[in-house]
């Protein structure tokens, strides 16, 4: 039984990526061990743990932002401790144990599946080298709808690209073994899921740091596509320059591995390339991208892009711009350079200035909003396996995805329905014809 002063209501913010949701959730999975019990209302909650972000600057101020506000539930619900966790925490011990008098316990990126045991006791900030990467035994319960998770194959990384702080928050890479990764995975499939979406800092660098190398991305994918009752395994976050030729045959020969690549490139133009620590170049992600489309039919291709990199010429991000126009990736997240201390560009002259990085990314923006829109067209008439996500009542349609579309990021599929159909649940895969497309997302009918 729980001691009498426990704090038996908690309530869960988590900020910043996937990676740092799976902590999350097997922080939430340990306190439920522990017998505290979850609300979704702030104000009825005795504890409340803000799982912060601090990648770039945006992402510092929304963490600082909601750790102020639910500090108000002090005063005005039941609060009586407050936890703040995750990378915030890690990077800016001393700044923040200052800052904010209200918090009662910090948990670096190291600490936190300990999180039981130090709102026991007595020490406020709790850090370590991160060295922690859960395995299927830990607490886990999975956050997001039940047909779909999160496995996290790596924590931290080894690279050292000039923007990136991520090594010095979350350490050195470390991975599951195999072993670990398939029986986390069987035990999400019998609760469920049927999606798995591969997360990691560097997918394709996965069980380098192993000393086996029967220990990779290939060998894992083919435990994966044993489990019976998963249908889609997609790869996020990786690197161009470790994609083998039998990694992409296994890709498109395999059903259950999605014909979906998210592909990190940064930028494309030489000099920035280098300065940005990427450890490629122009010539081997051009290649790379050429393998990849050779090999995969139908394949769906992600990247991102960071402008307005210090020293960014307006030539230099001409040749992002005509790269991306050429290319045309199916999905574009565009970045505006943070300025971040503690990186190698921190220091760099020549830093660009705001405004010009804005109109970068809006330009760039512009651009793949119509690449996007021309590559929908080209669905309609076809037809596509998508998975039931539910009535959306902003739009009066029942949303879904398909295999090119991964949670959250990558827009829709709707199903023109008038009204609820409760023939259409959650977690239930259909065969869809598409009548129409938008810039992001598509409409279409069930085929009967």
């Amino acid at each position: 039984m729980p001691s009498p002063d426990r704090f038996m209501k908690f309530h869960f913010i988590t900020l910043g990526c996937p990676k740092n949701r799976v902590d999350s959730e097997v922080m939430f999975g340990s306190l439920l061990q522990h017998e505290y019990e979850y609300t979704d209302d702030p104000a009825q909650a005795e504890l409340i743990v803000v799982n912060s972000c601090s990648f770039i600057e945006s992402a510092k101020t929304e963490s600082i932002n909601t750790i102020l506000e639910m500090a108000s539930y002090k005063q005005e619900g039941s609060l009586k401790k407050l936890v703040v966790s995750g990378c915030l925490a890690q990077r800016y011990q001393k700044e923040v144990e200052a800052q904010f008098p209200e918090v009662d316990h910090f948990i670096g990126t190291g600490e936190y599946y300990k999180i039981a045991s130090i709102l026991e006791s007595q020490q406020r900030g709790n850090y370590s080298i991160p060295s922690y990467i859960h395995t299927y035994s830990a607490p886990r319960l999975n956050s997001m709808p039940f047909y779909t998770a999160y496995l996290k194959l790596t924590e931290g990384c080894n690279r050292q690209c000039g923007f990136c702080i991520i090594p010095k928050i979350r350490g050195r890479q470390k991975s599951q073994t195999i072993e670990n990764l398939a029986e986390e995975a069987r035990r999400l499939v019998s609760n469920g899921v049927t999606e798995l979406n591969l997360i990691g800092q560097d997918l394709t660098s996965y069980g380098t740091d192993l000393n086996d190398s029967a220990s990779n991305l290939l060998n894992l994918l083919k435990e994966l596509v044993k489990i019976k009752d998963l249908k889609w395994i997609r790869l996020l976050y990786c690197y161009p320059d470790k994609i083998s030729e039998e990694f992409l045959e296994f890709l498109a020969s395999q059903e259950k591995v999605c014909n979906y690549i998210d592909l990190p490139l940064q930028h494309i133009d030489p000099i920035i390339l280098k300065s940005m620590k990427r450890g490629v170049t122009q010539k081997l992600i051009l290649k790379t991208l050429d393998r990849i489309r050779s090999k995969v039919p139908n394949l769906t291709l992600r990247t991102s892009f960071i402008v307005g990199y210090p020293g960014e010429t307006d030539l230099q991000f001409q040749t992002l711009y005509n790269f991306v126009k050429d290319q045309k990736f199916d999905h574009v997240g565009v970045f505006t350079y943070s300025h971040e201390e503690n990186t190698y560009s921190y220091d760099l002259k020549s830093q660009i200035k705001e405004s010009v990085k804005i109109q970068r990314k809006d330009k760039l923006m512009m651009l793949q909003a119509e690449i996007a829109k021309e590559k929908k067209k080209a669905f309609v008439g076809k037809d596509l396996e998508v998975l039931i996500e539910g009535w959306d009542p902003k739009v009066g349609r029942i949303r879904a995805r398909y295999e090119g579309q991964a949670p959250d990021i990558d827009g829709n599929v709707f199903i023109e329905e008038a009204k609820e159909n409760p023939s259409f649940q959650p977690g239930k895969y259909v065969s869809i014809r598409i009548l129409r497309s938008l810039t992001y997302d598509l409409i279409g009918k069930v085929v009967h």
